[in-house]
């Protein structure tokens, strides 16, 4: 071989191996939940979203485990509050079955009660692994409105992997976290009728022992236009008061603010 090519291929290979050992991928622990659900836990959000052309603030808060009559089953409830007109409060239930956590929202509060819409409530089996790992791909379908005729459903496909860097949000900069990417294709109804697609991208980062910390939803593929943006202004981990939800933030590994690069339930994406 020639000596200055031998030379060469010596250097890269020196610096192709100094920067993989001064950015090692990081070790998650094996026990950490990315998806807490404990009673009296508070996340504040902001959501930027182009589609409604406004910008607010959504609180989600866990209630615990509830058996509702009108469902008739078990479940985890969260009660979710927007700061928009006639938004209000509105409860979403999580369900665990078969290593996944399955989720029911667009559901009401009547009289205290938790009651399903007449129009159909949202259901989408498979939401979440009940363990979230890296390097884990699974399908699931969304109907927004509920099983109805002439409903449309959002048929998606899920790939989690570890996020190398630190991810930065206005609660604070968060290591170790599990992002999962999702490519979501709007099918049936309305879609089938005209011959129109629509395809949006989402990028949700979870952080260990929090939850959902950031989601971004771009039109088509990653490298489309942002729709919405979901970011975590606040955390209470459930040993705090709830009352402290205006002034705590949540906890965050110390590290240099991450380069720039979706609440129980957000309006595009959605879970704590």
């Amino acid at each position: 071989m020639n000596k200055r090519y031998a030379w060469a291929i010596a250097v890269v290979t020196a610096i192709v191996a100094g920067s993989a050992c001064s950015h090692p991928a990081p070790k998650l622990d094996p026990t950490a939940n990315y998806f807490p659900l404990s009673p009296n836990m508070v996340w504040t959000y902001r959501v930027m979203s182009k589609s409604q052309k406004s910008t607010y603030v959504v609180t989600d808060r866990v209630i615990g485990t509830e058996y509702v009559p009108a469902l008739k089953l078990t479940g985890n409830v969260v009660e979710e509050f927007y700061d928009l007109d006639r938004a209000g409060l509105r409860p979403i239930i999580y369900l665990n079955g078969d290593g996944y956590l399955s989720r029911l929202s667009g559901l009401d509060y009547v009289d205290h009660q938790i009651k399903p819409p007449a129009w159909g409530r949202s259901e989408e089996k498979d939401f979440l692994p009940e363990h979230l790992t890296p390097d884990r791909e699974w399908q699931n379908t969304l109907f927004p409105y509920g099983k109805l005729p002439g409903g449309f459903d959002v048929a998606q496909s899920h790939h989690s992997v570890v996020e190398t860097g630190a991810v930065s949000v206005p609660a604070g900069n968060f290591q170790n976290c599990i992002r999962i990417d999702t490519e979501a294709k709007y099918e049936g109804g309305a879609y089938a009728q005209q011959k129109k697609s629509l395809k949006l991208t989402y990028a949700d980062w979870y952080a260990p022992n929090v939850g959902l910390i950031k989601t971004v939803a771009y039109q088509g593929g990653p490298t489309g236009p942002v729709m919405e943006k979901v970011e975590l202004l606040r955390f209470v981990p459930n040993d705090k008061p709830a009352a402290a939800a205006s002034t705590d933030v949540a906890p965050a590994a110390p590290s240099a603010p991450a380069a720039p690069s979706a609440p129980a339930s957000a309006p595009v994406t959605a879970a704590p």
